[in-house]
């Protein structure tokens, strides 16, 4: 009898605490997704609606206008990773290749810190908010986890 009473006020209390999460991440969204902040950098409890979609604006123009960019170099990077991963790499190839990347590398980040400005300029508490954005990151082997993913 008792383990059942032991049992039943388990269940109870995972129950009561799974409504309560639950409740608390459904009261947490807003505008811009969980906690109000949907883009990375953007907490938009304290931005108003023209604010928002400014700020968006500039983000979508910045993903469109370095897609190019960004596709280069993705396709550059993994050409440096195939050189070198071969058992008799071409060591002009690579110096060229990384000679490439480099260039491609400075280009996108003289890009991103004119777009961080101009972001700044509509917001200025926007962050960087490195690490949540999904295609830059490790994860799309671009590297240090600026941007969102196109």
């Amino acid at each position: 009898m008792a383990k059942h009473w032991v049992t039943k006020v388990v269940v109870i209390g995972a129950a009561v605490m799974m409504m309560g999460m639950s409740a608390n991440a459904i009261a947490g969204m807003g505008r811009g997704g969980m906690g109000g902040g949907g883009m990375w950098g953007i907490n938009s409890s304290n931005l108003t609606d023209a604010q928002i979609s400014q700020l968006e604006s500039e983000q979508n123009a910045f993903m469109e206008s370095t897609q190019d960019l960004r596709q280069q170099l993705r396709e550059k990077t993994m050409s440096l990773r195939f050189e070198q991963s071969k058992k008799a790499p071409d060591t002009a190839k690579i110096a060229s290749l990384q000679t490439d990347v480099t260039a491609l590398r400075t280009e996108f980040d003289q890009k991103r810190q004119t777009h961080l400005s101009a972001m700044q300029q509509i917001d200025p508490n926007f962050t960087e908010g490195r690490g949540r954005g999904a295609g830059m990151g490790r994860g799309a082997g671009m590297g240090r986890g600026y941007c969102m993913s196109n």
